[in-house]
Formats: C-alpha cells, structure tokens, sequence
C-alpha cells in the first residue's frame, strides 16, 4: 500500500514540475516574441494576421504556422 501513495506522489511531483516548466516556457517565448510580433502587426496592411483564427501552433517551432505568408 505504502508503494501506490509514493507512487503516485511521484507521478503528481513530475506531471506539476512538468507544467510549471511548460507554463514558464510560454511565459519566455511570450517575452521574446514580443517585439516581433509588434513589428508584424503594425506591417500587416492586407489584414492577414488579423484574419487567420487565433490558435495556439501544436508545433513548438511556431515559424511553421507562418507558412501562408511566403
């Protein structure tokens, strides 16, 4: 009994280090990309980043979901 409560201690430890770690990441990518993001929507004469839908790229090199615009 005592091995299924370490167990899953163990699991809830590492799924939880393993968001942190995630939600700090998106913090990071956020704060660098910032200013890039600025430069292209004040570029974007014919509208096209306003009109694409506002999803997150299941990619994590999100360069990839810029593929329409080349």
């Amino acid at each position: 009994m005592q091995t299924v409560v370490v167990e899953k201690l163990a699991l809830t430890f590492i799924s939880d280090a393993y968001a942190l770690m995630a939600g700090a990441g998106e913090i990071l990518v956020g704060i660098v990309t910032a200013p890039i993001e600025r430069i292209a929507r004040a570029c974007d004469v014919g509208g096209v980043l306003s009109s694409r839908k506002r999803s997150r790229p299941r990619c994590p090199f999100w360069f990839s979901s810029l593929k329409h615009l080349t």
